[in-house]
């Protein structure tokens, strides 16, 4: 059934004509940007092949591999030989997947000629290969250039007009804090700290306890979020975390800041869970409790079930900790979910989260078993950038 789900994603995604995304434009420059073709597909079973790619002259290709399988599995990325149309393949690539659950990023950019590219599995060992092919851009791109989109920015700036020395309360009117005051101490709840020179909101999360969290975020989905489907949902934020034992996050939920809030998800070992019911998520985290511990990771669920096979996929090292990470997540209208640190897309999932959800920014701190100290997060600045609508909304 999930497999079959997938696939009706992956034909929508070839059929469906996509407008010129922000910051795109028809110069044939590096900018020029008119569509996403995306494939993915569960591979568990020798000769098994996915939905084919259409590349354009010149094209850059890059396939995702993640899953729970075997290290003697063998996926190939293949190029259409002879007309189009012709079925006949030749292999151009060979994924690395000698390790068992191994995590990779390939790239393959295309010739001078439009040519037709699928996956396919040659030798089957046991598990299931997630292999996810795009050309969607590695390198994050403006959106504030266009009136296509709906773009907030705060720098967390306070005007010469406040003349003020010490941290203030947020604007209650835009944004939610809370800190998750159940079992530790001390915390801290979001404010904005007037005395740091690029503007920035800090919290603490309480401390002498595993899965404390402090969590700062806008407020309703529904009065303030965006729809899952309507058009490209796009959050960054610029944040430093004083833990790196701990853990840290950006998402895109459908899960607002509530008293005693808890972490999007956790991660222990490689296995991922998503907490609060969340219908709909894409986070980009780390977890001192993960394997991968000093690693950022993607992590996603739609209907509550978690992406990737529950497993979690790491990707960039963290920074030493206290100093600014760039973290963003994309999302596109059918619900593929796109996971950026420091401008540079790290993973895709497909349909990563349900589409019609109305979905929210959150940035969330915390302890970890690894660590119960009190985690200070400092946010730089935000930017969420949602669908403009086509007629006015209430």
């Amino acid at each position: 059934m999930y497999k079959w789900i997938k696939a009706l994603g992956v034909a929508a995604i070839l059929a469906f004509p996509m407008a010129l995304p922000v910051g795109a434009s028809d110069d044939g420059g590096p900018s020029h940007f008119i569509a996403v073709n995306t494939t993915d597909q569960l591979l568990n079973a020798a000769d098994e092949t996915s939905t084919s790619l259409l590349a354009a002259p010149f094209e850059e290709l890059t396939i995702f591999v993640s899953g729970t399988y075997g290290a003697s599995n063998v996926v190939v990325l293949q190029r259409e030989v002879g007309s189009p149309g012709s079925g006949a393949f030749e292999t151009v690539l060979t994924l690395d997947t000698s390790t068992a659950n191994l995590r990779t990023i390939s790239s393959w950019t295309n010739g001078p000629n439009t040519d037709n590219y699928r996956l396919k599995m040659t030798t089957f060992d046991t598990g299931a290969v997630v292999a996810y092919m795009t050309n969607y851009p590695r390198a994050a791109r403006d959106w504030v250039q266009s009136s296509s989109v709906s773009v907030f920015f705060d720098d967390f700036n306070q005007t010469q007009e406040t003349n003020l020395d010490s941290v203030v309360l947020f604007n209650d009117q835009m944004y939610l804090g809370f800190a998750n005051t159940a079992a530790g101490a001390n915390e801290v709840l979001a404010a904005v700290d007037v005395s740091n020179l690029e503007g920035g909101v800090l919290m603490e999360s309480s401390d002498g306890a595993a899965n404390e969290t402090a969590c700062f975020g806008s407020l309703l989905a529904a009065t303030h979020g965006a729809t899952v489907g309507d058009g490209w949902i796009s959050f960054e934020a610029r944040v430093a975390f004083s833990d790196n034992s701990g853990t840290g996050e950006i998402s895109i939920s459908d899960t607002i800041c509530i008293a005693n809030s808890v972490a999007t998800g956790v991660i222990l070992g490689t296995a991922v869970t998503l907490n609060g019911a969340t219908a709909s998520a894409a986070t980009v985290i780390y977890d001192g409790d993960a394997t991968a511990a000093l690693f950022w990771h993607a992590i996603s669920a739609i209907a509550n079930a978690e992406g990737s096979n529950g497993v979690t996929v790491s990707g960039p090292a963290l920074k030493t900790a206290s100093q600014y990470n760039v973290l963003r997540v994309e999302i596109d209208n059918l619900g593929n979910a796109f996971f950026f640190v420091e401008g540079v897309l790290f993973h895709a999932e497909p349909l990563a989260v349900t589409v019609g959800n109305e979905v929210i920014w959150t940035i969330q701190g915390g302890t970890s078993t690894a660590s119960t100290a009190g985690n200070n997060s400092t946010i730089d600045y935000i930017e969420w950038t949602t669908p403009r609508p086509t007629s006015p909304t209430t």
